[in-house]
């Protein structure tokens, strides 16, 4: 018997990916859908008959191609015999594109006493799948929020993962740092992504340094970076790389210190949250002394590995791909160009990956909180997602985890994970 769905969505396969969209936004808000391209394993007619008859209303997606799929149409004619059966199951016409005067016709025969809905007069897929559930007396199970998400610092469970998360990388990035204060006796130093100021205070500890300025949006925690670690050597100012202000704001310090430029920049798990990163090296690359460093650390799910393989990983993979702000899971292999092309020269790859078996094992039990403990995500809400299986997928991944870790620390699995470090020059001038 085929499990229970509120909505079956008919459509045509040439309107594939129009179709994923809506079903997508549909399951954003914890409605569920059959979805012939995912759900359909057996007979295809079966099938077909099977799912009309468990779901609750049925929505077909117009289109001049699905009006003119015979399979589409044998679909129409079995909702409207289980509409006979069911007064109280809905047929919801969605027209997805223009329909010829022909189809027009055609279709009308069919539905033309329904109340149609237009995609084109709604603002994105979420307005229109809150229109299908309006029609269908559907309640979504999750509301859209308009709120900022709540994984954020002012969350407790992620400013634990983020302290966690600043003594694991520390680990990683003193064996690049010491190579670059080795080349400069007492630098200035730019820090990109500040926040609370914990992790540059924690990599530039027991080293010498002229000035350090961090910079960061978050207002909140721009004023925590100064209150715990303001001094004559180190402010902290609210501003964005990717604007105006940014240049304003830091000319004004550099002037207080009597400074020309930075030795040393640095940027840690930054750039894939900017969606202007280009533009952010470009003006990095102008506050930058000649002869200066650019010292980068940042993501890519690319590299991502877990042997044996368990379904486990791949869901974990899947929540942070589809984390609103998860940014740009690719942005690691992005950088060697978006260097280039902002002016820096000499770029150096240190590293591309981290282990479960760096350092010996030692921190094998952070690598796993860090990534793999859904008890660490504060994404307690689906307005955190990108689509409703990834919060969906939470469910299924916290209910697996205490005996994932303990086969974990077992040593039972090997991990390697994407985080790329790097290193670029601003040559001398001539």
């Amino acid at each position: 018997m085929a499990d229970h769905r509120d909505l079956f969505i008919s459509y045509s396969n040439q309107n594939l990916t129009r179709a994923e969209q809506i079903v997508s936004a549909v399951k954003y808000f914890g409605v569920t859908c059959w979805f012939q391209m995912r759900d359909s394993k057996k007979n295809y007619v079966e099938e077909i008959n099977n799912a009309i008859n468990h779901s609750s209303d049925f929505v077909v997606l117009l289109s001049n191609a699905s009006v003119s799929s015979l399979m589409v149409r044998n679909e129409i004619a079995r909702a409207i015999y289980q509409q006979k059966k069911d007064p109280a199951f809905s047929i919801i016409p969605v027209v997805i594109e223009e329909l010829t005067e022909e189809n027009m016709e055609v279709i009308n025969l069919f539905l033309g006493s329904l109340n149609w809905l237009d995609a084109g007069n709604y603002n994105d897929d979420k307005s229109l799948a809150l229109a299908i559930f309006e029609q269908a007396n559907l309640e979504p199970v999750h509301e859209e929020e308009g709120k900022p998400s709540n994984y954020s610092t002012e969350k407790e469970a992620e400013r634990i993962r983020l302290k966690e998360q600043n003594a694991f990388f520390n680990q990683y990035a003193k064996m690049y740092l010491d190579g670059l204060f080795a080349k400069y006796p007492s630098p200035a130093v730019l820090d990109v992504g500040c926040d609370n100021g914990d992790n540059i205070m924690l990599r530039l500890a027991g080293r010498n340094y002229k000035f350090l300025l961090g910079v960061d949006t978050n207002e909140a925690a721009v004023a925590e970076a100064n209150e715990h670690y303001g001094s004559e050597k180190a402010a902290f100012v609210c501003c964005d790389v990717t604007r105006e202000d940014f240049f304003r704001s830091a000319f004004k310090q550099m002037q207080k210190r009597g400074l020309f430029g930075f030795d040393i920049i640095h940027i840690s798990a930054v750039l894939l949250h900017l969606g202007k990163a280009a533009e952010a090296l470009k003006s990095l690359y102008l506050l930058l002394n000649p002869g200066g460093s650019i010292f980068i650390q940042d993501e890519d799910d690319g590299m991502n590995v877990g042997y044996p393989y368990s379904q486990y990983f791949e869901d974990c993979f899947y929540i942070w791909e589809h984390s609103k702000e998860s940014g740009d899971r690719r942005m690691g292999r992005k950088i060697p160009l978006l260097l280039k092309e902002a002016g820096f020269s000499s770029v150096t790859l240190h590293s591309s990956t981290i282990s479960s078996l760096d350092f010996g094992g030692k921190y094998r039990e952070a690598f796993w909180a860090l990534y793999f403990d859904p008890n660490l995500w504060a994404a307690d809400s689906a307005a955190y997602f990108d689509n409703y299986e990834a919060f969906d997928l939470l469910s299924k991944v916290r209910a697996r985890h205490d005996e994932m870790k303990a086969a974990y620390m077992n040593g039972d699995y090997f991990i390697t994970l994407g985080v790329f470090f790097y290193t670029a020059v601003k040559e001398e001038e001539d």
